[in-house]
């Protein structure tokens, strides 16, 4: 009995030994594989892109023709303001004129609130297609490159020194420009 207790004991030991050296050639075998990390600063491919460029001209106009609107319809409210601030109005007219104001300020606040929305819709349209073009670009350029992992460069806090993360965003800008054509 004695002895079947040793010899049960020598064949886990010997189970043992040899699964840890399974274990340890796997791990042989994947630190040898090439890690090929890259890094990509989102939001300056954004900002220097002719996409990017584009969306925000295209932003910058939407929003300069809602500003002069403000301003002329700001201007029309001044002028109401200033007649019902005549003393020579007679109170049949300052109370058509204050109806008027009224009337117009709310066209303005309602002006301004649809812009708003407006505003802010079509910029997360634009913000959305590039964000979905760049995502496209950048797995394909990932895949085709034989790049591991390519993550966000603001989201990139530590970095070990041994492994190299290839910055490459001037070459996604390229990409882009080039309309993603290799």
């Amino acid at each position: 009995m004695n002895r079947m207790k040793r010899i049960s004991l020598f064949l886990c030991i010997c189970i043992l030994s040899i699964s840890q050296f399974a274990i340890a050639a796997d791990e042989v075998k994947i630190s040898s594989v090439e890690v090929k990390i890259g890094s990509v600063d989102l939001p300056r491919v954004a900002e220097k892109s002719e996409s990017g460029i584009k969306a925000m001209a295209s932003l910058k106009e939407m929003y300069d023709k809602f500003q002069a609107t403000m301003k002329t319809k700001e201007k029309e409210l001044e002028k109401l303001k200033d007649a019902l601030q005549g003393k020579n109005l007679a109170a049949a007219k300052r109370e058509a004129k204050e109806k008027q104001f009224q009337k117009k300020f709310g066209e303005y606040q309602q002006f301004g609130k649809t812009a708003q929305q407006e505003f802010t819709q079509k910029q997360a349209e634009l913000s959305k297609q590039i964000k979905d073009d760049l995502d496209k670009l950048v797995k394909d350029y990932g895949r085709d490159h034989g790049f591991t992992v390519i993550l966000n460069k603001e989201g990139l806090v530590y970095n070990d020194s041994k492994y190299e993360v290839k910055d490459l965003t001037e070459e996604i800008i390229k990409l882009v420009n080039a309309g993603g054509k290799k």
